[in-house]
């Protein structure tokens, strides 16, 4: 498998790179252009959203007994294509990348905003490429046809 590094590591290394961002080029804050309101409000909506997506992500693995371990997709039992998985096929990688962003509001930096587009792109190729392989070889068309029908975010 191509995956090199567990994707809660990932998010924190995402987070790490946008405070490095923020620490060496504070020029390019944005604080001056948004309501710090606003901003409250959607950071704090970004990080409800992403609790709610993730605890449902969660709980649709656990009540269908099949593994939440990203770095072992080939002890998955099941298809899981209810709940919130009939609307993301990845909701976990959505709520972290929602917390990314709310990070990235939190921070106020436009290039805070890049660092979580590198981590879409990461995430897409090291961990649900081989993720979606692995599902594909084990599953075959239920899991094809779920594919076919559900996008990879939303």
């Amino acid at each position: 498998m191509e995956l090199k590094v567990i994707p809660i590591v990932q998010v924190v290394i995402a987070m790490l790179l946008m405070a490095l961002v923020q620490h060496f080029l504070p020029t390019l804050n944005y604080s001056d252009i948004i309501n710090p309101k606003i901003n409250l409000t959607l950071i704090t909506l970004l990080v409800f959203i992403a609790i709610l997506i993730g605890f449902f992500a969660i709980y649709s693995f656990r009540k269908h007994r099949t593994t939440v371990n990203p770095s072992k997709p080939e002890t998955s039992s099941q298809v899981v294509d209810s709940g919130i998985y009939q609307y993301s096929r990845n909701p976990m990688y959505l709520a972290m990348l929602l917390a990314l962003l709310a990070y990235a509001f939190y921070l106020e930096n436009f290039l805070a905003f890049l660092i979580c587009g590198l981590f879409v792109w990461y995430i897409g190729k090291y961990q649900i490429t081989p993720e979606e392989r692995m599902l594909t070889k084990l599953f075959g068309p239920d899991y094809d046809n779920y594919k076919n029908s559900v996008r990879r975010w939303l």
